[in-house]
């Protein structure tokens, strides 16, 4: 046959092809977990028609050419389609928000490569109001109420696909599957009881004297608040998930796994909102950079709790004890392989949820403390005079948890994330309906800072959360540990862990800014890497007995 001869209808075939292939496929069903399927089918289908087209040209180059022109042609029909009809007869339509955005997520992505998203959510809120459309099928929510709507009480949501970012791992947390959920955290919750709780309490005690005496052999050294506190952090993790002592505060040494979790986290911040392109890193190139740190990671998390597993408690209770309860309970009624994927899953969770947000939070609190040193001597009058083994009087302290609140407000440990998929019959606020089906999130970075909400919103005010709560214009604004049947579990012990750091180290030192230190560091190179990662603060610790 000569060449050409009976081809002239194929590119119009792929045309055909990529519209069919968009309304007939890829417009139904979820396909983030299917991109190395999606990759080797089209990489068979390109095998498939290079080999139909050598029928008809000898020339491997005349091959490779038309080839060329069926991809871009099938290509080409297939991003036209999905273009064409998110922007103009998918069902979020009619809600506004960056035309862009509305095509693809690729778009936020660009935009948040520097892992700014709680600044870009800022400016989008400014642009275009409360109820914006952020994405092809994706409302964000800048309203007080939808914290409630996503995670409170006969919610009727459920996760979004980013919650698949530790597949085939799962865990309370990790998991789409609402029984699941359920089920999970009632293992969760006994571990984070009162019971438990006041088994950890002398612990975490002893770990925040070594904390402070850690910070007094520095003398006039300036303290790296990012390293000491990630140390103090790490720490309490292994105690109190692992029964474990890491050793990092009074050794002043760094655990290899600290770094290999935040060079994790740096690379799926950024991908949040395209969880697609970090599942196929992890599976197409686990040895590469940061993909082989998340991967670490996740080994780490693993090892640890196998080790744990192994050894036993030897009396000793930590949240462990609890996670492996949940595990021998399901002996019965899951495979091995489900059950070890589950107990891993649960350890990635603990570990980063346990490790990285205190840390976070009290980075912000010190740099507060500095910033605003008349707010540090109200906390010294109240804890010089109480018993810090008291955690129910740390907890009366109003000015000691105004400081928290308001740093856990204007730097919420977990700023932006938390996103859910409507249910079955959609989401109604401020009477605009949302249809079933759709991404919604919440950035609490930016509600924690809303006019319409708070008065003087961007001012570091403790008094606001006791003695002037007129400052408070609309208190389901502050959700730092989510609420309703989502609330994070871990809340009363991220709390007591705050009050008794803060309050042990005010009654030893006074704080200040390092000489030379520029204060906005911390703000100028804050990221937003699924927890939030407050830039560098460096501060003098000076013992308060050398002051008086």
């Amino acid at each position: 046959m000569a060449p050409g001869q009976g081809q002239q209808h194929l590119p119009i075939l792929a045309i055909a092809a990529g519209v069919v292939a968009h309304h007939g496929l890829f417009r139904h069903g979820e396909w983030h977990l299917h991109g190395p399927h999606i990759i080797a089918g089209h990489l068979a289908l390109g095998g498939a028609t290079a080999y139909f087209l050598t029928r008809f040209d000898d020339a491997p180059a005349d091959v490779f050419g038309r080839l060329a022109v069926l991809a871009a042609a099938y290509f080409g029909a297939l991003f036209s389609s999905m273009t064409i009809y998110r922007l103009f007869f998918h069902r979020l339509s009619s809600f506004h928000g960056p035309k862009l955005a509305a095509v693809t997520k690729l778009w936020h992505v660009w935009h948040v490569a520097d892992s700014r998203n709680f600044l870009f959510q800022e400016k989008i809120h400014k642009k275009y109001g409360t109820i914006v459309r952020t994405g092809p099928n994706e409302m964000t929510l800048f309203h007080p109420a939808a914290i409630d709507l996503l995670d409170g009480f006969g919610n009727e949501t459920t996760r979004d696909v980013w919650y698949d970012i530790v597949r085939p791992r799962s865990s309370a947390v990790f998991t789409r599957d609402r029984l699941e959920h359920k089920e999970g955290r009632k293992f969760w919750a006994q571990g984070l009881s009162s019971k438990a709780m006041n088994d950890y309490y002398p612990r975490i005690t002893g770990l925040v004297r070594d904390l402070s005496h850690c910070i007094g052999t520095f003398g006039a050294t300036p303290v790296d608040l990012d390293q000491v506190m990630s140390w103090y952090s790490w720490d309490i993790m292994g105690e109190v998930l692992f029964g474990e002592d890491f050793n990092l505060t009074r050794s002043r040494v760094t655990h290899p796994g600290i770094k290999h979790r935040d060079r994790a986290l740096a690379l799926a911040g950024p991908l949040g909102d395209a969880i697609w392109i970090a599942l196929l890193g992890f599976q197409l190139l686990p040895s590469v950079g940061r993909v082989k740190d998340w991967h670490r990671m996740l080994h780490f998390c693993e090892d640890h709790m196998l080790s744990r597993l192994k050894r036993g408690g030897n009396g000793k209770i930590d949240m462990a004890t609890y996670f492996i309860e949940e595990y021998e309970n399901t002996a019965k009624t899951k495979t091995k392989t489900t059950r070890d994927l589950h107990l891993s899953g649960t350890a990635v969770t603990a570990v980063v949820a346990g490790s990285d947000t205190t840390r976070a939070v009290l980075i912000a609190i010190w740099w507060f403390l500095s910033k605003f040193p008349e707010h540090a001597k109200k906390v010294q009058a109240e804890v010089d005079n109480v018993n810090t083994n008291d955690a129910n009087a740390l907890a009366a302290l109003p000015h000691l948890n105004g400081v928290i609140n308001e740093s856990l407000r204007l730097v919420p440990p977990v700023m932006t994330g938390g996103n859910r998929i409507t249910g079955p019959n959609g989401m109604l606020i401020d009477d605009i309906l949302i249809p079933p089906g759709v991404k919604v999130t919440c950035p609490k970075y930016v509600l924690h800072r809303m006019e319409s909400m708070w008065v003087q919103p961007n001012d570091f005010i403790p008094e606001r959360w006791y003695s002037r709560p007129e400052l408070i214009l609309d208190k389901r604004a502050f959700a730092p540990f989510s609420a309703g049947a989502r609330y994070c579990l871990g809340k009363n012990m991220a709390l007591h862990s705050l009050r008794i750091a803060v309050a042990i180290l005010l009654q030893d030192y006074d704080v200040d800014f390092a000489p030379g230190y520029d204060e906005e560091t911390m703000w100028r190179d804050m990221r937003d890497q699924v927890t939030c990662q407050p830039g560098a603060v460096h501060c003098v610790f000076r013992p308060r007995k050398l002051t008086k």
